[in-house]
């Protein structure tokens, strides 16, 4: 065989190859990024200073959504990783800043005002939430499993110690009604808090 017949045979070995390995045969799939939605805030807002301010923890959640890939539930004791479909930031720093937000919202007419522990400065409580499981299942629902507390700071007692069971449908098949869903049972729960601080804000 001449030395050119067999440099391109080669050649086209080494395509082949490289096609195989790298995808050359078609464009890869993209990876897309999501993030989680706080609650509407309502136009124009309440006026004022705040008078009380809550501090919330970082959130603690399972290791095994503790990841950069999106994880759904594929059966009750399977879960499946996303490659292509991934949180713009950690998940455990998404759900946290969604809980400041979304409270802060919700008790914006109470002269609240809620923030990131490490910003609080004196505040008159703290919220803390455990996440024991926030999954879901693609097309089907997500699943909400989170025990809570508030401590009043300046009396050193613990008002509230209570836990969260909630089931979001899920609208559609893809990662973004996914997540979608997840911002909906994080409002819900957002709701449930605030609604237990609002009552303690009564308490004299």
């Amino acid at each position: 065989m001449k030395k050119g017949a067999i440099a391109s045979r080669r050649l086209l070995i080494a395509c082949a190859l490289a096609a195989l390995l790298s995808g050359c045969f078609g464009h890869s799939q993209p990876t897309e990024f999501y993030t989680l939605s706080p609650l509407t805030r309502p136009a124009g807002g309440a006026g004022g200073a705040p008078g009380t301010i809550v501090a919330v923890y970082p959130a603690v959640i399972p290791a095994a959504i503790d990841r950069p890939q999106i994880v759904t539930r594929t059966a009750e004791n399977q879960i499946m990783l996303s490659e292509f479909n991934r949180w713009g930031g950690t998940l455990k720093e998404e759900i946290s800043r969604i809980l400041v937000e979304s409270l802060g919202i919700l008790l914006a007419d109470r002269r609240v005002s809620v923030m990131a522990d490490n910003l609080a400065v004196d505040p008159v409580y703290f919220v803390a939430v455990t996440f024991n499981r926030f999954d879901g299942r693609l097309g089907d629902s997500v699943w909400l499993n989170a025990a809570w507390t508030i401590r009043d700071q300046k009396h050193k007692k613990t008002l509230a110690v209570k836990t969260s069971i909630l089931q979001e449908k899920i609208s559609g098949p893809g990662y973004a009604d996914l997540v979608s869903a997840q911002s909906r049972a994080l409002g819900t729960l957002s709701r449930e808090i605030a609604a237990e601080l609002a009552a303690q804000l009564k308490t004299p």
